[in-house]
């Protein structure tokens, strides 16, 4: 499992690994059933305290984006979080507010914003696309 952290970028690491992981759940780079690593093979591979990446599964599993089984592990959900239509608005246009905050502050246009969303949409499997 492939996900980076910036030490530097303000965010804090456990923002950045929630959304990184539900980025790959989403685009199906993490299958239903897909066991996570540890809790201290994670923190060793991001190079942070392994109470760091308890928080995140934690944090991961009350939103039912993964299933933690005593003794055995994380586990990618087989079931979808339960978050009405409204709330999930709410939630992605603050995300969405936040990424514009940094597009502008890197110096990006308005034109680079869109090509780049334009081609994340693209990779995404097809059921987004409907």
């Amino acid at each position: 499992m492939l996900i980076n952290v910036d030490f530097n970028s303000g965010e804090p690491v456990t923002r950045q690994v929630v959304a990184q992981i539900n980025w790959l759940v989403a685009t199906g780079h993490l299958a239903v059933g897909e066991k996570l690593p540890s809790v201290r093979e994670l923190a060793v591979q991001l190079k942070v305290n392994p109470t760091t990446v308890s928080r995140i599964y934690s944090e991961l599993s009350a939103e039912d984006v993964i299933v933690l089984r005593q003794g055995q592990g994380a586990f990618v959900s087989s079931r979808p979080s339960l978050i009405n239509r409204a709330e999930a608005k709410k939630q992605v246009r603050e995300l969405i507010r936040r990424m514009l905050s940094e597009a502008v502050r890197l110096g990006l246009s308005h034109d680079d914003v869109q090509q780049l969303i334009g081609s994340e949409f693209e990779n995404l499997p097809e059921t987004f696309h409907e």
